[in-house]
């Protein structure tokens, strides 16, 4: 392959990922539930899971679907109250920060940080638009702009620092590292510069290799349809190979499970596919915090096989009625936004 059709490649793989870059985590929902079952004896008036995660045969190369939804199943308000809010409607909620703080866009120009239990927000920075790639390490907030990194404390008043520039225009993900802030292209490995400046550098060990939650980073192809072959941490050194269950596509990896899709299935699957579960419909995308999975109106904790389900988000008539951000759902309820705040899930 040319370096001409390499860097098409890229840039279209980028608008892939832009293209859902405000989903959690990218996993959008397609289609309407086919089937709702309601549970029966003692969970009678429980709302029953909307679609069935069927757990699959410990054999990672026959697959086999068994079984209803865990017993434990049902909404979030039941299952994890405390990562439910309302807030004045009008923000627009970009992050998780914590576990009752997010942050978000305000149209009169500035990015602030809500208290759901305070309901307040205070700002952090003004801006001519909302940054389209940032992240929060729970101290401060990274965005991309005009070709530089900013970097914001999220508390005590200080200023944005400008960092960079950032060179490439490939750059798509980013990530706060202590004193260094990381970023990733599909064609460029991953580098880093100090938070005060510098040159940047390319990190040890990371030539071919994409940011997938630092410090980990994958061999994720170029062709979103193909699989990975690796998970690296960019600090040990550490290799992790991925074992795609049979006839799974487009895995998206962490360094303990990956998530793919299998026709008009979603299957999420231990890296090395040795476990693996199946959701009917949706789209793969990378796991929040290495374990949470977005369907179509639930969500999906790999790390304790919980599937909890969301309501009063699709629009009358079918479709998706809610919006996301990294670690937050939401959507309108008359005046108020209903927030769905991942980082709070114990």
């Amino acid at each position: 392959m040319t370096t001409e059709e390499k860097l098409a490649q890229a840039l279209r793989t980028i608008a892939d990922r832009a293209e859902n870059r405000d989903v959690l985590p990218g996993v959008l929902a397609k289609r309407r539930l086919r089937a709702r079952r309601r549970a029966t004896g003692a969970l009678a008036g429980i709302v029953a899971v909307a679609m069935a995660w069927g757990v699959l045969a410990l054999r990672p190369r026959s697959p086999v679907v068994t079984g209803p939804p865990p017993p434990d199943a049902g909404s979030i308000e039941r299952v994890w109250p405390q990562a439910v809010f309302t807030m004045p409607k009008g923000p627009r909620v970009l992050a998780a920060i914590n576990a009752t703080e997010v942050l978000i866009w305000n149209e009169r120009g500035t990015l602030e940080v809500y208290d759901a239990v305070t309901r307040r927000s205070r700002i952090v920075a003004t801006l001519a638009e909302a940054p389209q790639y940032r992240t929060v390490d729970g101290d401060r907030v990274l965005w991309l702009a005009d070709g530089h990194a900013w970097v914001a404390p999220l508390r005590g008043g200080g200023k944005p620092t400008k960092v960079g520039p950032i060179t490439g225009e490939n750059v798509d993900r980013i990530a706060l590292a202590g004193e260094h802030v990381i970023w990733s292209s599909p064609l460029n490995g991953v580098w880093r510069m100090s938070v005060k400046g510098g040159r940047p550098e390319r990190v040890a060990r990371s030539k071919g290799l994409q940011l997938v939650e630092w410090p980990w980073a994958t061999d994720e192809p170029l062709d979103v349809r193909t699989n990975p072959t690796r998970v690296v941490n960019l600090v040990t050194g550490q290799r992790i190979k991925i074992r795609p269950v049979r006839g799974v596509e487009r895995l998206r990896c962490g360094p303990a499970w990956c998530v793919g899709s299998r026709g008009q299935d979603t299957v999420v699957q231990r890296t090395d596919g040795s476990w693996s579960r199946v959701h009917r419909g949706g789209m793969p995308d990378h796991p929040y915090r290495g374990r949470l999975f977005l369907g179509s109106g639930e969500i999906y904790d790999a790390s304790t096989d919980t599937t909890v389900t969301f309501k009063g988000a699709e629009r009358a008539g079918g479709g998706r009625h809610w919006y996301g951000g990294t670690g937050v759902l939401f959507w309108p309820r008359g005046d108020a936004l209903v927030v769905i705040n991942l980082a709070a899930i114990p």
